[in-house]
């Protein structure tokens, strides 16, 4: 099973995954998937996950610290946040952007399946 891809590669080495090679960090009842891709050390880490959901299928994330950011870049199909409460629908073509520092739950929404990339930005560590 190849390993998480680690930050940009060493001088001009270039290194391609596929998402099956990498195996899911979670699944959902009904099939769905988060792959975390790829993280990029450094100051402040970066996390590039690959989620599919299924309509119905919720993901609950407590919060994380403080000055996490979270991006949803939708992809195909639809997805609903929620957000303190809220729910806003994120279509295909649309991304979202939010403080990650409060409950939120991703959540399948539509008639197929949502995939979508996620990036987590993480605040930066102590020098």
């Amino acid at each position: 099973m190849p390993t998480l891809m680690q930050g940009p590669p060493e001088g001009r080495t270039v290194r391609i995954a596929s998402a099956e090679e990498i195996e899911p960090l979670w699944t959902g009842e009904h099939g769905g998937q988060a792959r975390l891709m790829l993280v990029i050390a450094g100051a402040a880490p970066v996390e590039v996950w690959r989620w599919r959901l299924h309509p119905g299928e919720d993901y609950p994330s407590q919060p994380h610290q403080a000055g996490v950011v979270e991006t949803v870049s939708v992809t195909t199909g639809q997805m609903v946040l929620v957000l303190d409460g809220a729910e806003h629908t994120v279509t295909a073509g649309q991304s979202a952007t939010f403080n990650g520092d409060s409950p939120h739950t991703y959540r399948g929404a539509g008639t197929g399946p949502c995939d979508l990339i996620m990036t987590v930005h993480l605040p930066p560590g102590p020098a």
